[in-house]
């Protein structure tokens, strides 16, 4: 929950360095290389670097873990952040618990009991009132921007899916390190056309980059992987789903965002989902893992 409260201010600061004419190619570059230099640094003074090498079976799982649910992702949300109202982003993005849900289940092994498929409806329809996605007006989209917004949601869930199985072994550090080293080189590759937007940059700017670097990227990155190990990939999708109701509190008080009887009963909705998705009522028919 700590995690998506920070993620919940992403979008604000991303908009004023986007009103600088920051690219969002370049931005989310600087975000994962930043982020990863931020945690190679944390391994170095902590001794941690020794924990680096880590089994081959687990790099099967951490190569597409940072390629696709850092590096991917970004790419995805962020366009469709650029090209669509927030509302619609939001709603798209957090399709993406019913897409872990459903893949933990089938591929981890994981329970998908009655709880679980409460507050995965809970928090789907409290983000749909958050968002305002009740009104056609809000969720008038592209083809294009619909198919990366649901990609944005699926690849963000397969974060979960890809991390879950090495959270147990590896910490939060070293399974971000290598995440954010991959993701990183994806995105320096698809940024480097748009880079020279970086440049002449007031200082408040890079102070910015900076924070959403280290803050909104390792250190949000690290408590939800340390999240993965302790709830699991799909109670920890419900309740990263909280980000949309702190981003819409910080709207209303920022920016001045119009606060509505609406809005109010969809976040009530998304905490209660998220509350409910930490709770353990024993062994609620969790699946023999496959062979």
């Amino acid at each position: 929950m700590a995690a998506a409260s920070t993620w919940g201010t992403l979008g604000i600061f991303s908009k004023m360095l986007y009103a600088e004419g920051v690219s969002f190619e370049s931005l989310v570059a600087f975000r994962a290389t930043i982020g990863w230099l931020a945690v190679m640094l944390f391994l170095l003074v902590t001794g941690g670097l020794r924990r680096l090498r880590v089994p081959r079976r687990d790099l099967a799982f951490l190569f597409p873990l940072g390629l696709i649910g850092i590096g991917l992702f970004y790419l995805f949300y962020f366009y469709t952040v650029r090209e669509s109202a927030v509302g619609t982003a939001a709603v798209l993005l957090y399709s993406s618990p019913a897409f872990v849900v459903v893949l933990a289940w089938l591929f981890l092994g994981e329970g998908l009991g009655p709880v679980k498929i409460v507050s995965l409806g809970l928090t789907v329809g409290g983000v749909f009132l958050v968002a305002g996605a009740y009104d056609p007006a809000n969720l008038e989209v592209t083809p294009t921007v619909l198919v990366t917004g649901l990609l944005a949601g699926l690849t963000y869930g397969l974060y979960s899916i890809f991390g879950r199985p090495v959270a147990g072994r590896l910490g939060p550090a070293v399974i971000l390190s290598y995440a954010l080293f991959f993701g990183a080189v994806l995105l320096i590759l698809a940024a480097i056309p748009t880079l020279h937007t970086l440049a002449g940059l007031a200082f408040t700017s890079y102070a910015l980059l900076f924070m959403l670097a280290v803050v909104h990227t390792t250190l949000a990155f690290a408590l939800y992987t340390f999240g993965l190990g302790r709830l699991g990939a799909g109670r920890a999708a419900i309740v990263a789903t909280v980000e949309p109701v702190v981003a819409g509190a910080l709207g209303t008080v920022l920016l001045g965002e119009e606060l509505t009887i609406t809005k109010i009963v969809g976040a009530g909705l998304v905490i209660l989902g998220a509350v409910l998705a930490q709770i353990r009522f024993g062994k609620t028919g969790r699946r023999k893992r496959p062979l």
